[in-house]
């Protein structure tokens, strides 16, 4: 079985099971969710996106088309779908700028300076430092 057509069956199973439309979110677009899930695979990269599934595509091709693709990608429809809004985003940014660890000497807890390191760099941008 083609690896594409494996992603795309494992998408439309996770959307469906969440009550989402998939035409309302890709609009109507029947390589979206294969390109959706290469954009999640590649690190958020709409470009390396894009040239998985068009290798023969110049580089600077694939990233004005991978960023038109995404263009059509409705984000509040996913979000609804499995109740997430930017309260949780920024719950979990807190959580995250506070991750903790036990330490395996000791047994005690204490800050995960690598967890906690990520998350600050997120902040970072968001807050355009």
């Amino acid at each position: 079985m083609d690896t594409a057509q494996t992603d795309q069956e494992l998408f439309e199973k996770e959307l469906n099971t969440s009550r989402l439309d998939i035409d309302e979110l890709v609009g109507g677009d029947k390589e979206m969710p294969i390109f959706l899930s290469e954009w999640l695979k590649n690190g958020l990269n709409a470009s390396a996106a894009y040239k998985t599934l068009h290798p023969n595509v110049s580089d600077a091709s694939a990233r004005v088309l991978g960023s038109k693709k995404l263009t059509k990608i409705n984000i509040s429809a996913i979000l609804a779908g499995y109740d997430l809004g930017y309260s949780d985003y920024i719950l979990g940014l807190k959580e995250g700028l506070a991750a903790m660890k036990f330490n395996e000497q000791t047994g005690e807890k204490v800050p995960d300076y690598k967890v906690r390191l990520e998350f600050h760099r997120i902040l970072g941008k968001l807050l355009g430092f």
